[in-house]
């Protein structure tokens, strides 16, 4: 309580400043003071501080998420790209350059072998011996061909081949390259070599030629044929690249409260990922989302301010209200911002709103309560990061709150409003789970912060209540109600030392109640002001009628002066004892404002009668003021005169038409003497007034009948019995 009481002081210094005196600068002030307060509470984790960690470092502390953000996986985004393209089907392009090399290869294997079996002598190596010249042996021409030939067969197979007749030979070659054309015409590429060249040894195993033959034809095969498949690295790298681009980019949601990486475990790349995705590794400022909650808070601060002014003029220029309201927002939007702590999900589900809409509502408007229940929750659903569900709970829970209170009583009506809240929160959170993949158990768990919800805004509302209706002066129903209670001290002091005082308030409250709803005033107030209204007279209760009861008058003892200050003195003595009590302000002003500026006319008389009295002058015997403000004091102005008139009068018969022209006649005198001229009663109020105050002192002093003799003695005491009485 100190510290709103502080600060309500310091929003008082600033207000009682030479520079803000219009009224219109100081709630301008006010209203940037609760702006620039909001936008802090909810801009605040856009302001990240720097982490210092790198990969393989080990964190000291769990680092957690300030605000859910969703972010690409840079490597997880490239792994699937990678795997697109290496699911992409490569391009290959046919060489005819290896299909003509493969051939020249057959063709020139084969024609060395037909050359040397046509040659004897072999060429430039003529031998010079004795002058005669010898031919080529067998064995000179295998090693000769084995040089000659690119690629490596055998000695053995060089021989096969030799002694093989041309026309095989011919048969051979043809069957080779048609055999390996076969494959290549089909397209060789470099991966297939080794199963092509098997196929091809297959293909030459079922053929009907000799084993020796088989084996040179393989080996041929074997030495000649190439992958003529060639890569078309361009076109195969664009059609990769397109199925990369085809590939989404992978997201990643990160809640706010989820723990990035906890204390000590080991920082990957992909903790790291994370921190520069969520700004925590180079600080900054992220303007584009400051700007737009800016953007968010000021429309809806205008939207509630315009509303005010629209609908509520009264409270608009009331900055006391209006700072009450907005701290009121600040505390509900502080709790929540506490509650992101936790690291829970859906934490909005505990934010006790209903506190708030519950205060409102009792202390100033049970709509202003929706309409801020309302902007808040859209507020509090950004600030924990929460869904549609964590908005509905709080809208639900907020109203309920206010409806819950509509008929409040006494404070621990407040405690019933809290089960009311944790009901329909509740039941909410748990029509929201069902529509979720939820366990049971999650379900329960939810469901059951509804219940805490409740209590936590009747907890705080019971305890916050007292405080803002002493620290911003607003006397609540709930207050009132308090103080009706025929036990408070102050009620009780009256009854003990001022009796007729006390009866004469309490059928003042009487009138007043039963006319303040037909003049849309307030009954409550107005009954409980009646209450208090002459409390003052505690201090010297036998200097005033009510309380003599057939005595002796002390006034006749004393001077019409000095009666007369005696008499307007009980309205200061009850400004002081209600300031001593801690009485709301509205019912001291009540108190203050009850008799107007009202001629004390009794006393007055007396002192123009009396000759010590030279120069009479009637303000000296006048009441000082101030003249009603409210309906609430004027009608306790004229219920306590005519009550005090028709008591006098002590009517006993058929009183109804003799009291009506009273009341109307006491009425029409304070409308005469300008009593009524500072509060907003209209003619139409006054009749109604008079009406109403007919019909309740009517009913007090009714026309009563003459009992029987023996039912008058029965009523003493006396039981009358066949014409005798027994005690």
């Amino acid at each position: 309580m100190s510290f709103l009481l502080d600060l309500k002081k310091s929003f008082k210094r600033i207000f009682a400043s030479e520079v803000i005196q219009n009224s219109k600068i100081r709630r301008s002030v006010l209203a940037l003071g609760i702006f620039l307060s909001i936008t802090l509470i909810m801009t605040i984790d856009f302001i990240p501080n720097a982490v210092k960690l790198e990969v393989g470092e080990v964190a000291r502390q769990d680092i957690v998420a300030p605000i859910t953000t969703t972010y690409v996986d840079k490597k997880k985004t490239q792994e699937m790209k990678q795997k697109a393209a290496e699911e992409v089907i490569k391009v290959w392009r046919t060489d005819p350059a290896i299909s003509r090399k493969v051939q020249n290869d057959i063709r020139g294997f084969f024609n060395i072998i037909r050359k040397y079996q046509e040659l004897e002598i072999p060429p430039n190596e003529i031998s010079q011996i004795s002058g005669d010249v010898s031919p080529l042996t067998f064995e000179e021409k295998v090693k000769m061909i084995q040089r000659e030939v690119d690629f490596e067969i055998s000695p053995e197979e060089i021989e096969l081949a030799l002694k093989q007749d041309p026309e095989t030979l011919d048969n051979l070659e043809k069957y080779l390259k048609e055999l390996i054309l076969s494959y290549l015409d089909k397209g060789i590429q470099p991966s297939y070599l080794e199963n092509i060249k098997t196929k091809i040894a297959m293909n030459i195993e079922n053929t009907n030629y000799s084993t020796p033959i088989k084996g040179l034809l393989t080996t041929i095969a074997d030495q000649v044929v190439q992958p003529n498949l060639v890569l078309d690295v361009e076109e195969t790298r664009r059609r990769q690249e397109e199925a990369m681009a085809k590939v989404a980019p992978v997201e990643r949601t990160i809640k706010q409260g989820e723990i990035i990486i906890r204390s000590g475990n080991v920082v990957t790349e992909e903790d790291i990922a994370i921190l520069e995705a969520l700004g925590l590794r180079r600080p900054q400022i992220n303007f584009r989302t400051i700007s737009g909650l800016i953007v968010i808070i000021f429309i809806l601060m205008a939207v509630t301010i315009y509303y005010l002014y629209q609908y509520h003029p009264k409270l608009f220029k009331d900055e006391n209200s209006l700072l009450l309201l907005g701290l009121l927002s600040i505390l509900i939007l502080i709790i929540a911002k506490l509650f992101t702590l936790f690291r829970l999900s859906n934490t909005g589900y505990l934010v006790p709103i209903a506190a708030v809409s519950i205060l409102i509502s009792i202390l100033l408007d049970s709509m202003i309560a929706i309409v801020f229940t309302t902007v808040l929750s859209f507020l509090i659903v950004i600030i924990t990061g929460g869904d549609a569900s964590v908005g509905a709970v709080l809208l639900v829970s907020g109203i309920t709150g206010v409806f819950s209170v509509s008929e409040v009583s006494q404070r621990s009506d407040l405690v019933r409003a809290g089960f009311f809240v944790s009901g329909a929160a509740a039941l909410t959170i748990f029509a929201y789970s069902l529509t979720q993949p939820l366990n049971w158990v999650e379900v329960l768990k939810f469901t059951s912060w509804g219940i805490i919800n409740g209590i936590l805004a009747a907890i705080m509302t019971n305890g916050l209540l007292p405080y803002l209706e002493n620290v911003f002066g607003i006397t609540s129903a709930v207050k009132l109600l308090e103080l009706a209670n025929p036990n408070q001290p102050l009620l009780k002091k009256l009854l003990m030392e001022a009796p007729g005082t006390y009866h004469h308030s309490i059928l003042v409250g009487n009138l007043v109640e039963a006319a303040a709803d037909k003049v849309g005033a307030d009954s409550l107030l107005a009954r409980v002001g009646a209450y208090y209204h002459d409390i003052g007279k505690i201090k010297r209760p036998y200097f005033f009628s009510d309380n003599q009861f057939g005595g002796e008058n002390p006034h006749d003892k004393l001077s019409p002066g000095l009666s007369t200050l005696i008499i307007k003195s009980h309205v200061k003595d009850g400004v002081e004892m209600a300031k001593k009590y801690k009485l709301p302000k509205p019912i001291i002003d009540i108190i203050q404002q009850h008799h107007g500026t009202n001629l004390i006319s009794f006393f007055y008389q007396e002192a123009l009668k009396d000759e010590k009295y030279e120069n009479v002058n009637e303000d000296e015997f006048r009441y000082e003021g101030p003249k009603p403000q409210t309906r609430e004091a004027a009608l306790i102005m004229l219920a306590d005169i005519t009550e005090a008139a028709v008591r006098s009068k002590g009517f006993n018969r058929s009183n109804h038409n003799r009291i009506e022209g009273l009341v109307r006649e006491l009425i029409r005198k304070k409308l005469e003497e300008g009593q009524l001229d500072e509060c907003d009663l209209t003619l139409k109020d006054l009749d109604k007034i008079a009406t109403s105050f007919t019909k309740v002192l009517t009913g007090i002093y009714h026309y009563r009948i003459e009992y029987p003799e023996n039912i008058a003695r029965e009523m003493k005491g006396v039981q009358v019995v066949n014409g005798d009485s027994h005690k």
